[in-house]
């Protein structure tokens, strides 16, 4: 069915009546992509969360992320983006931060649900699609990925691969390592990888009960992790960028950012030799 969207657009195929958890993110960053549905869902899942309002946390993930793209796109000459995981592509994303540096930066969006990408290819829709651009497929299918990719970015020049928020999803088990270094092998030396990880910092039973809650409502396991697995899994064959694996707030925090301690996530940006 087509619906009137909460941004004023027509978009195919979604449902306004039933919740969805990117558009419940978006909710939480301030943005209007998002239906009544979105906004009860989200006060059903986040009113005991521990420490207080959660939005602290998903809107530190995202300054996180505008500091590294905006790094990378200033300082380290880099001029495309392939974002993996990344939900709804709102509230200064990947595509607006490399685009304040440079204008004609290229980004590829990537993500398995087809909500998402009904969404994403419509808030999308007034950016050149050789410059911007949104794929669906699952991470775990990386031949898929690298082949859309190739559509928009040049292999040959550095990309910058954003995974933030994404291989938290995966268990060891499944792989999360080989699916990374899948992708480095396919990027040439000067490229990144910017990364966001739940993190285990100690002992922490609120936290534990209020993943295990979220995990039950919407269907996805997190895998929080300490700093040195973090730095284990994402910086393997890479070399770190300073100041390492941090915490969201700790990665080159600008004038007048600080403010509350958001839920423990590490973060972080790794270089290809």
């Amino acid at each position: 069915m087509a619906v009137e969207s909460a941004d004023s657009g027509i978009v195919a195929g979604v449902d306004p009546e039933v919740p969805h958890v990117s558009r419940v993110f978006d909710l939480m960053l301030g943005g209007i992509a998002n239906f009544a549905a979105d906004r009860a869902a989200a006060e059903a899942a986040f009113a005991s969360w521990p420490g207080g309002d959660v939005r602290v946390g998903i809107r530190a993930a995202r300054g996180a992320l505008g500091r590294i793209v905006r790094h990378l796109a200033a300082e380290e000459g880099i001029r495309q983006f392939l974002d993996i995981g990344t939900g709804l592509p709102t509230m200064n994303n990947t595509h607006e931060a490399a685009r304040s540096i440079v204008p004609d930066a290229r980004t590829v969006y990537v993500d398995k649900d087809s909500v998402v990408v009904a969404h994403s290819r419509h808030l999308l829709a007034g950016l050149p699609r050789d410059e911007v651009r949104y794929l669906q497929a699952d991470i775990k299918n990386i031949d898929r990925i690298l082949d859309g990719a190739r559509a928009v970015l040049d292999f040959e020049r550095p990309v910058g691969v954003i995974l933030f928020g994404i291989l938290h999803f995966l268990p060891d088990n499944q792989g999360p390592a080989e699916l990374l270094k899948r992708i480095v092998d396919a990027v040439p030396s000067g490229s990144h990888v910017a990364f966001s990880q739940f993190a285990r910092v100690g002992e922490d039973a609120a936290l534990d009960e209020a993943f295990e809650v979220l995990d039950r409502q919407w269907g996805e396991s997190v895998v929080r992790r300490t700093g040195q697995e973090t730095a284990d899994l994402y910086f393997a064959g890479l070399e770190p960028v300073e100041p390492g694996v941090v915490e969201l707030p700790d990665w080159r925090p600008e004038p007048g950012e600080a403010g509350p301690r958001p839920i423990p996530m590490w973060c972080g940006l790794a270089r290809k030799a």
